[in-house]
């Protein structure tokens, strides 16, 4: 089949990435409060049967479009409901984005059959891209959807470009369904750009454009099958949440994750660290620019990267849709440089000698990671003598995809103490099946739906509110945060939480404490829940 002909040269870097990944994923448990929450919206989802409208404790969720959830469903179907299945499939969308990556080049200049293989190796040992893979999230599946979208544009029928709409109509679709309608913006750019780069927008302009609007009229047509019935099922509040503020609200003054508009230049070259910090590659960068199929990329990447400082509301994953262009434009410049430079070995000795000085005390390490620092520094002392060694593109993308797999084995022990909220979910579980009230001082953000499999919503409240609660529900729960652990009276619960601790209080007790002394998160007293 051409498809498997096609990925031949991307066995190595699909490979590698599935052998790293798959024991780093199951080291521990879902993270809060991305994982745990993506967890807990698909388990509420499953477990009241609405299937169409995704549900955030017990309410109408607007700010997700549910086709993560319905991948996880389909896991659970076959295998039952737990968190393994969630995890493989988030290693396997990155793998296909890998792949998928690696393909996009192969459309674009398929007689550099080696540009395929660099991008996919570049994807694989982009650190962030990386450790965010071992996370469950939204936008590794829209990723992979705006990929399918551009691969159906660049689809070639030996020499000629004949852009498979029907696909991109689909991908247009599915990203919608995805990530909402900022798929629109990632797959906009290089369609609106694509008389600088796409031969058949060059040669019939007028007939591609009109296909390009159908394609996307099909793609919205598509969404529209979950949009209305959604909209018809949800609640007033729903449905101006869906249509108006989750879009609108993210432009300007930004009710979520807002940051001044030069914010993503300094973010992308920490994102794309090593890579970018190099001389090698600035030198490539007017090369780059006049092929004429690399003109894809670079529009890609800047339009959106100049698209989202405009927008309000920002976050470094926002981007992560965007990395194959990066990838695509580094193992470019990468073809040219028998040897690229020395910074990634050089800062992988760096790394592994402050792992080392650990035991010395500093740098000043968590006491959960320090026994098995000077292992991870010795590791990272071995790859970074080997990358300075060896600086080919896939010697050093597969030596810092180790290096990334052997900071966080050795983060895994902080993470199971100071992350993993389960003990607690189980108390709660315990306490909801015995038909007891459960209510959260502060913001909930699900961190305990999933893993307690709670079938009723937790009361997320502020402080006033707490204490009236409390006072109807004597007999409840009450959760809350606090910066040191309780000694007297002790809570009927408490572990770490970040530089935390959670409390699981009766509320008749919680609320015979002095003011001084009730634990209260600094945003109880004046935030109520508002979901991201």
């Amino acid at each position: 089949m051409p498809i498997l002909r096609e990925l031949r040269p991307l066995r190595a870097p699909l490979l590698a990435w599935l052998a790293v990944a798959l024991p780093s994923i199951f080291l521990h448990g879902p993270i809060p409060l991305y994982s745990t929450r993506t967890l807990a919206v698909a388990w509420e989802m499953w477990d009241r049967g609405s299937f169409l409208v995704p549900l955030f404790n017990g309410a109408p969720y607007s700010h997700k479009t549910p086709l993560l959830p319905w991948l996880i469903h389909a896991g659970w179907a076959v295998g039952g409901v737990g968190d393994v299945w969630p995890r493989l499939l988030m290693v396997l969308l990155a793998a296909l984005v890998i792949a998928q990556s690696g393909l996009l080049a192969l459309r674009l200049l398929p007689q550099r059959p080696r540009l395929a293989r660099d991008t996919a190796w570049v994807m694989a040992g982009l650190w962030y891209f990386v450790l965010f893979s071992w996370q469950l999230m939204y936008e590794l599946l829209l990723a992979a959807t705006v990929l399918g979208g551009l691969l159906a544009l660049c689809r070639r029928q030996g020499e000629a470009w004949r852009p498979n709409w029907p696909g991109f109509a689909l991908a247009v679709g599915l990203g919608l369904l995805a990530k909402g309608p900022v798929a629109l913006l990632h797959l906009g750019v290089p369609l609106l750009g694509a008389r600088l780069w796409h031969p058949a927008a060059r040669a019939e302009g007028r007939r591609f454009a009109r296909h390009a609007l159908l394609a996307v009229l099909g793609g919205i047509a598509l969404f529209a099958l979950w949009l209305l019935p959604a909209v018809l099922l949800g609640d007033p509040e729903y449905r101006q949440a869906l249509l108006v503020t989750q879009t609108a609200g993210r432009i300007q003054h930004s009710f979520d994750h807002a940051e001044p508009w030069w914010w993503y230049a300094p973010v992308v070259l920490v994102l794309l660290a090593p890579w970018w910090w190099q001389a090698w590659w600035w030198r490539q960068v007017p090369a780059l620019w006049r092929t004429p199929e690399l003109r894809m990329p670079w529009l890609w990447l800047l339009g959106v990267l100049l698209l989202f400082s405009l927008i309000s509301g920002k976050q470094a994953y926002y981007l992560l849709p965007d990395f194959p262009a990066a990838a695509l434009l580094l193992a470019a410049a990468a073809e040219r440089q028998p040897r690229l430079g020395w910074l990634p070995g050089a800062l992988l000795l760096a790394l592994g000698g402050l792992l080392l000085g650990a035991r010395a005390g500093w740098p000043p390490l968590p006491a959960a990671v320090q026994a098995g620092a000077p292992l991870a520094g010795g590791v990272l002392i071995l790859l970074g003598l080997i990358l300075l060694r060896w600086r080919s593109l896939p010697a050093q993308a597969g030596g810092l995809l180790l290096a990334v797999a052997t900071l966080h084995a050795a983060a895994t022990p902080l993470l199971r103490t100071q992350y993993d909220l389960t003990p607690t979910a189980r108390v709660l579980a315990e306490a909801a099946r015995a038909q007891r009230p459960l209510a959260y001082v502060g913001v909930y953000q699900l961190q305990f739906h999933f893993a307690g499999r709670l079938h009723t919503p937790v009361a997320a409240l502020d402080e006033a509110d707490a204490r009236a609660w409390a006072r109807r529900h004597p007999h409840g729960l009450v959760v809350v945060e606090d910066a040191t652990p309780a000694q007297t009276p002790a809570p009927l619960f408490q572990q770490p939480w970040r530089q935390r601790w959670v409390q699981v209080w009766p509320a008749d007790v919680w609320l015979r404490l002095p003011a001084q002394q009730r634990p209260l998160p600094p945003e109880a007293h004046h935030l109520r829940y508002q979901p991201r």
